[in-house]
């Protein structure tokens, strides 16, 4: 609402003061010491400084016992009433299993009917079970409230009364009163106002036909309120601006939901890709590179636009071909816009005799206005080209490229133009705005390069481009083609020293919208909503991005890509000149056991065993482009490896027409697993000659032993062959802190012969215990990104260890403390990133969301284990389960029957056979077969865990939340510390741990004070004197400090709110006191 200036103000106003909640709030604030930027004051409009009156510290009153008082007043004659504040609020707290937000038509989970290991089973199970949330069913989000209605003002039609106008003159007042008047008249005509004399000219209003009838004062009172509200604006309330967010102390902002991480995403149809003359079929790969951090940021989209004579060419070596592979659109992400960004496009061609410029010169001499003239030449072509393709059709050479700047294409495109085409490699493109999907960001980097180039959306355009350059035999490599694009941008005279082939390239590239119809994920997954069949898929291609993204893992994915970059035979092997690599993954040693898991490319079977680098003509020291993609299985031996077999093709047919092209070279393999380890990274393998003895998969090429006979290999047993192996896995961690830390948890778990092999070291199972303490103090050595990434399966093994007691070499090992400090480490340190966000209460966004959506006492996370077989369980529907649900008459009998059996209280002494009666009721299944019922599933998982105890009584076991605030009292030193400075995530673990645990126990109608022990009580108030103590500490002498100590007082206020849903009201009115009591206390003897 506008404010009147001060001089437009009546009298009575100037005097009013006006200070907001959030001024008040800082003044006092102040009083404690605070600097001056929280010392507010006021001036009015006499320039007069007033400064804030706060009122006298007083204590405060003893709070009422609540609990007492109610059963007190049971037998009271409004004992209606007490039931009714008995069960206040109905329906508080509940607890839901939300269904997780799934893109695809199913999870991507392993192949059915694999066994999984232990830490793929706990991956899987976090990717797809529901997220359990707990939540207030009448706790409104304000700000989200407001943030859906900021808008609506705008949409309110002005209203212009006739006190509103000015007199200036009787014929323009008439005038202006009659057009705007009308608005507000409903049969459209000028309202009748005393200017207006020409009463016979007026038309009459309507006829009130009900005006003389008869209505009875019911029906006159109901017809008056039906009117009042006809036309009445519905959300009146929201014209109140909104709150500041800095000021909104009391609103507690849900977190985001943990989703899969997606760049700006940009869509890219392939139109038209050929050669000015057309003789054989063409087969190119689209990839983005970044120039300026010399990488590579996408995977390969491969794309066939050939006609189906050519496709004809090349039937006798695909007899099948998938749907997936006939896409002709691809979906590119984008996490760091850079105007270094290429879409660079390699054409292959089918491999045949020659070089690389004997092959291409038909294409550069020859132009399609000569077709008539070169008809014979053309159809000599097409014959070679058709004989070709039938014997060496499974086989490619390169033939050419072309490039185009993704950043000018979009920064340009807002200039008034359709289609720019180019004769250079560079495309243009033109465009207007348009809004992209917006990404999720869990980065401040995000914003600032989002603002710096402006990926916020642009007209769809279309690139031509006319010229190829030729690809260079010797220059096949990554590292020549950053070179081509530095050079491309410094200068234009780029194609001068490259011979150019005249052909067509026309490319759409539009904003790709947040559904796109008929799309399949990297996995080849079909994306919702699923259309027909018959429909051309489109492509999602993975992202490698620049930087480091941190984003935890949400869905299953093991995939493993494969580089191939450069073979030296230079020196041996004469007869080995047109060369290429045969890859597979193997599972075993024998020919039978290549494995169908190889992605394949565009006109072809999705996957299949066996893949085939691109061939350099006489060459004996190629340089390979080649990109391999790999579906990994979720379970690996040691068996697994890559299988490379190095092949000469003879490019001439022999007079023996059944001989094979193939002659063999010789062998290299790549273990996947060494020591347990994804291994992935640069390496230079050694290339055998002879056939590869029985058992060579179970070592390195490079550290193979002496075998009898020897082996022979090339150049002496020296690395020959380079290439890079790397992986995108939700599975595998990437990094030996990690690594070590998930291999000794699942060693707890048995099924295991020690020793074990961690990494380079074996460890006896005396060994044990240390190993993992010392992994567990090791964590914080862990890289920012891996860890980030497996974040949610760290702090749930951490929790497990902190509740769960183990027993090693049969003794007992307790884990809790030192599990603990490193869950506060942890905490620490993602706080103190600037990598990461935070929300307006300084709580670490990723830390809030695993809180909110993720966490659930650690033995709840066996209720959806399937051990036999990979996630074939069916993840349970959506439901929630309510806290405060017991009826009135239930809260009242078990409020009378406290005052003589509180058997849950162990101080309390009571008859044993009645304490063994009700802990017998709380444990069996009240409601397991009756419909409806809320509690069912959680009565089945507290049976679950009572039975695998072994023990009749539920209090022998440990419970988390006990666990939880007892390791917070007595820590000590820099642990200490730093729990209570991020104490809001400790505080919302326990309310969430405390919420599920009254429900798995059916304590929902167990009187509040027995809910909980006293020692449990008594860490609490500990906990609460604490903040309370560390927070009048900073505002006397740590002024620096002010901010950190209110996040502190509002982490604090949050959890005594929470605390009331749960606990004894009568216990948190007097932590609430106590609270006072300290803080005015610590405040005189400033």
């Amino acid at each position: 609402m506008a404010t009147l200036p001060v001089a437009d103000r009546r009298a009575f106003a100037l005097k009013i003061n006006r200070y907001s909640s959030a001024e008040i709030r800082k003044q006092f604030v102040g009083q404690y010491g605070a600097g001056p930027y929280h010392q507010r004051q006021s001036s009015t409009a006499s320039g007069a400084s007033i400064s804030l009156q706060i009122p006298q510290f007083y204590e405060a009153v003893e709070p009422l016992d609540f609990e007492e008082f109610l059963m007190t007043q049971m037998n009271s004659a409004d004992s209606e009433l007490m039931q009714e504040l008995g069960d206040f609020p109905e329906d508080d707290l509940n607890i839901e299993l939300a269904p997780r937000e799934c893109r695809t038509e199913q999870h991507s989970v392993p192949e059915d009917g694999e066994e999984l290991d232990p830490h793929v089973r706990d991956c899987v199970q976090t990717y797809t079970q529901p997220w359990l949330v707990v939540s207030r069913k009448y706790q409104g989000d304000g700000g989200s409230i407001y943030s859906d209605r900021m808008g609506l003002h705008k949409t309110l039609q002005k209203q212009i009364f006739e006190s509103d106008e000015q007199r200036d003159s009787s014929s323009q007042e008439h005038q202006v009163k009659s057009q705007k008047l009308s608005v507000l008249c409903d049969s459209g005509r000028p309202t009748l106002t005393s200017t207006d004399f020409d009463l016979r000219g007026l038309q009459p209003d309507s006829r009130v036909e009900t005006l003389l009838r008869f209505s009875s004062p019911e029906d006159l009172d109901r017809q008056n309120g039906e009117a009042r509200k006809a036309g009445r604006l519905p959300e009146l309330f929201a014209l109140y601006p909104p709150a500041d967010e800095e000021d909104a102390v009391e609103i507690r902002p849900i977190p985001d939901c943990p989703k899969e991480h997606i760049g700006h995403r940009i869509q890219i149809r392939c139109q038209v890709i050929k050669c000015e003359i057309e003789i054989e079929p063409l087969f190119a790969s689209l990839a983005l590179y970044d120039l300026k951090e010399k990488k590579k940021i996408s995977e390969n989209f491969y794309c066939d636009l050939n006609s189906d004579q050519f496709k004809g060419f090349l039937r006798c070596h695909t007899p099948h071909i998938a749907p997936s592979s006939q896409a002709r659109s691809a979906v590119f992400s984008i996490t760091y816009p850079s105007p270094d960004i290429y879409l660079v496009i390699k054409i292959e061609k089918v491999l045949q005799q020659g070089e690389i410029s004997e092959c291409a010169e038909p294409y550069m001499m020859m132009k399609d206005s000569d077709n008539a003239k070169n008809k014979d030449k053309l159809e000599k072509l097409r014959a070679q080209a058709e004989s070709f393709c039938q014997r060496l059709g499974k086989y490619r050479m390169p033939f050419a490229w072309a490039t185009v700047n993704i950043m000018n294409v979009i920064s340009t495109a807002t200039l008034d133009r359709d289609i720019v085409e180019s004769d250079s490699t560079n495309g243009k493109a033109a465009g207007d705005r348009r809004t992209l999907g917006p990404s999720r960001r869990n980065s401040e980097k995000f914003n600032s390069l989002e603002d710096q180039y402006n990926l916020s959306g642009f007209k769809p355009a279309t690139i031509t481009i006319s010229t190829f350059c030729k690809q260079e035999g010797d220059r096949l490599s990554d590292e020549d083609l950053f070179k081509y694009l530095a050079d491309l941008k410094r200068t234009s005279t780029l194609q001068r020293r490259i011979k150019p082939i005249t052909g067509t390239i026309k490319l759409d590239i539009i904003p790709a919208p947040d559904t796109v119809h008929g799309c399949l994920t990297s996995d080849l997954i079909p994306v919702r909503p699923v259309t027909e069949k018959n429909v051309r898929p489109v492509r999602e291609v993975l992202e490698f991005p620049s930087q480091e993204v941190y984003v935890p893992h949400t869905i299953y994915r093991n995939l493993l890509y494969v580089y191939p970059q450069r073979l030296s035979f230079a020196n041996r092997l004469a007869s080995a000149r047109n060369i290429t690599i045969k890859i597979q993954l193997m599972s075993g040693e024998d020919a039978s056991h290549a494995m169908p898991v190889i992605f394949g490319k565009s006109s072809g079977p999705e996957f299949v065993h066996e893949v085939y680098t691109t061939i350099t003509y006489h060459n004996k020291s190629p340089d390979f482009y080649e990109e391999v993609k790999i579906k990994l299985p979720a379970k690996l031996t040691e068996k697994h490896h890559l299988l490379f077999t190095f092949y000469h093709i003879s490019c001439q047919p022999k007079q023996n027409q059944t001989a094979s092209v193939e002659t063999l070279i010789g062998y290299s393999w790549f273990p996947i697993l060494v020591n347990e380890r994804l291994q992935t990274g640069q390496h230079c393998l050694p290339v055998a000659l002879d056939r590869l003895p029985n058992n060579y998969s179970l070592h390195s090429p490079e550290k193979f032993p002496a075998q009898t006979p020897p082996i022979k290999w090339v150049e002496g047993h020296k690395g020959v062959f380079n290439l890079e192996v790397q992986a995108v896995s939700s599975v595998h961690t990437q990094d030996n802190h990690l690594e070590r830390f998930f291999t000794l948890c699942h060693a707890l778990e048995g099924r295991v012969t020690f020793p074990i092999r961690v990494l380079d070291d074996k460890i006896l199972e005396s060994k044990l215990e240390h190993e993992l303490k010392m992994s567990i103090i090791s964590l914080s050595s862990s890289r920012l990104e891996p860890l980030v990434l497996f974040l949610y399966q760290v702090l749930d093994k951490l929790f497990h260890l902190i509740v769960q007691p183990m027993v090693i070499a049969g003794q007992a090992a307790n884990f809790a403390q030192i599990a603990f400090e490193s869950v506060v480490s942890l905490v620490n340190s993602l706080h103190n990133s600037q990598e990461l966000a935070k929300d307006q209460h300084g709580r670490n966004c990723l830390l809030a969301s695993y809180v909110y959506f993720v966490f659930r006492l650690p033995d709840t996370h066996r209720e959806l284990l399937n051990t036999g077989s990979a996630m074939s369980s069916v993840v349970p529907e959506a439901r929630y389960y309510t806290m405060g649900r017991a009826s009135a008459s239930t809260v009242g009998s078990k409020l009378l029957q406290s005052r003589v059996l509180s058997s849950s209280n162990p101080d309390i002494p009571a008859p044993q056979a009645a304490a063994d009666q009700e802990v017998q009721n709380i444990m069996t299944p009240k409601g397991m077969n009756i419909p409806g019922n809320r509690m069912s599933s959680y009565v089945e998982v507290s049976n679950y865990f009572q039975n695998t105890a072994g023990s009749s009584r539920a209090t022998h076991k440990k419970q988390f939340h006990e666990e939880l605030a007892l390791q917070m009292v007595v820590s000590t030193g820099v642990c200490r510390e730093n729990a209570y400075k991020y104490a809001w995530f400790f505080f919302e673990l326990l309310v969430k741990s405390m919420a599920q645990y009254v429900c798995q126990m059916e304590k929902q109608g167990t009187p509040r004070r027995s809910r909980f022990s006293d020692r449990f009580k008594d860490d609490i108030a500990t906990i609460v004197n604490v903040v309370t103590a560390e927070i009048g500490t900073i505002l006397v002498k740590q002024q620096k400090e002010i901010e950190q100590a209110e996040k502190i007082n509002i982490s604090l206020a949050f959890f005594l709110y929470d605390l009331l849903s749960l606990m004894d009201r009568g216990f948190v009115f007097q932590l609430v006191r106590n609270y006072c009591n300290q803080v005015t206390t610590g405040s005189r003897n400033t």
